[in-house]
Formats: C-alpha cells, structure tokens, sequence
C-alpha cells in the first residue's frame, strides 16, 4: 500500500491519519516527548475510517499561520524557539531535527512559535536542520533583507548552541542538493529571490 498521510481539521483539533506505521510512530514519538513548541499531543492509536484502517494522531490546532505570511516576523525569537527545541533532546553534539522546516510547518500565533510535521525528523546534527531552515530564507529574500534576518538568527541561536563550521559546510552542500534535484526534476524553479545565489554563498561564509 502507498505510504500517505491524510490531514483532519477540526475548530481546536487536528487529526493526522497514517496508512504507514513506521511514520506514524516516529511522528508519535516527537510529540509524546513534550518538546516545546509542539502541540500538545491529546490522543493516538488506530482507528477504522470509511473501511480502512489507520493509525492516527490528534493534537491540538495552533490558531496561527505560516510565519512567513505574517507582516513580519522577529528572526530572534525564531532562532531562540528551534534553540529551545533543540537543547531539549540534545545529546552530545546531536539533536532532534525537524529537517522538513519549510515555512508551512513553522506557524506563528502571536508571538509564538510551533512546529508541525515530523514526517521526516531524526537525530542529527544541528547545523543539519538550521541551514535547511535559512536555504529556504535564501530562495525568499532580497539580498539586504535576507542578511539582516539571517544574521539576527544565528547571532541568537549561537549565543546557546555553536555551530561547527566544517558541518556547517557539509550540511550546507547536501541541503542545497536536496533543494535544487526536485526543481531539476521538474524542469522548472521555485525561486522567488534573484539573489539567491549571493545569498547561499553568504551561508557558506558565516559559520
């Protein structure tokens, strides 16, 4: 059977429903933890829908949106909640990593933070999962802009948790390879920042 996750949204609640249960329990395990800013978990198992048998997760709904839909957004307070969310598990110089960052599943309510889908997490290094959160900074902001709001960042993050340069680099090379191959594939790109190269050639230089 297709691996596939299916979303239910509900006014306070959202239900995640798994054909695959491999998937299903390491999304589990993040949110059983208590991680902070993550939603609180409320119920889980299996569950018959329409005939078919899911596993499922069902956690509260953050009354928020994308944090790159907002007005604007503090790059601090960003950094010092994935900051947060990373001592919680750190271990050594490993962490739990969302690793799939990407604005959708990074949502601001006020001035909070949380994160969602762990679809693809694992424990990794930090440096893994905080230049593939600032590559996507890279596709969306001038060059100016995107400076100043990944300069704030890592300024804070830093100031909890140092970054290694050499797996900075390496980190680097393999997420711009995992942004770039499906756009290839694709024949098309999703850029939205003409200086996006400018921009990832700052990443390389700032750690």
């Amino acid at each position: 059977m297709q691996q596939r996750s299916v979303m239910i949204l509900y006014p306070s609640v959202v239900s995640k429903l798994f054909s695959d249960e491999k998937s299903y329990l390491r999304e589990l395990d993040v949110y059983k933890a208590g991680l902070p800013h993550i939603p609180k978990l409320i119920s889980s198992g299996k569950a018959d829908v329409m005939g078919e048998e899911y596993w499922y997760l069902s956690f509260k709904r953050i009354q928020g949106k994308s944090y790159l839909q907002q007005k604007s957004f503090s790059a601090q307070s960003l950094a010092q909640a994935i900051t947060e969310f990373h001592l919680a598990s750190m271990d050594k110089d490993k962490c739990l990593c969302h690793i799939d960052n990407q604005p959708q599943n990074i949502l601001q309510a006020g001035s909070d933070f949380y994160f969602v889908d762990f679809s693809k997490s694992r424990i990794d290094y930090p440096e893994v999962d905080v230049s593939h959160l600032l590559l996507f900074w890279a596709d969306e902001f001038c060059y100016m802009t995107f400076i100043d709001l990944a300069s704030a960042f890592l300024g804070n993050y830093q100031k909890h948790i140092t970054l290694d340069s050499q797996r900075w680099q390496k980190s680097l090379e393999a997420n711009i390879k995992g942004f770039d191959q499906p756009q290839a594939e694709h024949g098309k790109s999703v850029v939205h920042s003409d200086s996006r190269d400018q921009n990832r050639d700052w990443l390389f230089q700032i750690v």
